[in-house]
This record gives structure tokens, C-alpha cells and sequence, in this order.
């Protein structure tokens, strides 16, 4: 992404969000994996993948297909229906199908790593609305003329922290339990 904004002078968008259409459902496949032990099924895998990848199609087609000036109107109608695919992900995270698994494990190491990525979804992917705000016709743009370039470093800050921060809570969570199992001989 670097390379390309030197060569262009623009912003890689459409690498940012292939990006994250790798990488978002990955992290939702995580509060599947973690609450499979409570009986989590094949469905709220599917259930979240698709709601990131709502989130994410729409996020898109607001940021990218916005013009140069930008119309507040298109960024404020693709921005709240890629905010559908958020609250559903924060709702299932807070108290929603995967709370509710997590409680149902009657494991405390389920139930805090469950919390902390939750977490991760509250505050940690808050960046990236503000962001979207940020772009030509954004609410932050028009009113306080941030410039959406500025934000890149601050998505690239967000993107090591959750990526990072996701995987070693499961990480953390698989060491805890594997030192519960009996070793086999």
C-alpha cells in the first residue's frame, strides 16, 4: 500500500479493503472458533462472515465510489449500511449468540477472551468509521477539513493492533487450555 501511494500520489483503497476482506471475516471466524467448545455453529460462522463482509462491501462502495468533493449523502447512506454489518457483529459479541456461548462454556478463559475481543471490536475497529468519516464528504472532512490521506497511518496503526491483538487472544486462550489437557504418552 506504501508503494502504491508513493508511485500514484493516491489513496490504496481497493488494497486497503481487499485487505480487510481477507483479514475481517478471518477475526470473526475467531469468536466462532473460540465458542465451538459451547456448541457454536457452522451458521454464526456464516452469520458473522457475512455481516463483515456487508460491513465491508458497503464501507467500499461509500469510500470508493464517492467523488473528488465528494456528496455528504453518498458517504452518509453507504456508511450506515455498512454500520448494519457492525452493530450485528458488536451486538452478537456483547450479548448476542456468541455472549451468550461463551457464558454457556462455563469457561472463565472462554468468557474473558470472548470480552476482549469484543473489546477489540468496540474500540479498536472505532478507527475506521472515523476514517471513513475523514474522506471527501465525510462528516469530519466537511466540517473540520480532515484529510482522509492523514488517516492512512492511523488504519495502519488500528489494523496492527487488532490483527495483532485478535490472534494473541487466541493464541493466549489455546496455550491456557492446552496446558489444562493431560499429556498424552
Amino acid at each position: 500500500m506504501k508503494d502504491y501511494y508513493i508511485a500514484t500520489g493516491e489513496n490504496p483503497t481497493a488494497l486497503r479493503y481487499i485487505d480487510w476482506t481477507l483479514t475481517v471475516p478471518l477475526m470473526c471466524v475467531e469468536f466462532y472458533l473460540l465458542t465451538k467448545v459451547a456448541g457454536a455453529t457452522k451458521g454464526l460462522m456464516w452469520k458473522l462472515i457475512i455481516a463483515s463482509v456487508w460491513m465491508l462491501v458497503f464501507g467500499y462502495i461509500g469510500e470508493a465510489f464517492n467523488p473528488e468533493g465528494g456528496s455528504t449523502s453518498h458517504s452518509v447512506t453507504y456508511g450506515m449500511l455498512s454500520t448494519l454489518g457492525y452493530i450485528y457483529i458488536l451486538y452478537s459479541a456483547w450479548i448476542g449468540e456468541v455472549a451468550q456461548l461463551a457464558k454457556k462454556s462455563n469457561n472463565a478463559s472462554i468468557i474473558k477472551n470472548v470480552r476482549i475481543l469484543a473489546w477489540f471490536v468496540l474500540v479498536g475497529w472505532a478507527i475506521y468509521p472515523i476514517g471513513y468519516m475523514c474522506m471527501p464528504g465525510g462528516w469530519l472532512n466537511t466540517s473540520m477539513g480532515w484529510d482522509s490521506t492523514k488517516v492512512d497511518l492511523f488504519y495502519n496503526i488500528a489494523d496492527a493492533i487488532n490483527k495483532i491483538g485478535f490472534g494473541l487472544v487466541v493464541y493466549s486462550l489455546a496455550i491456557s487450555q492446552s496446558k489444562k489437557q493431560p499429556s498424552v504418552s
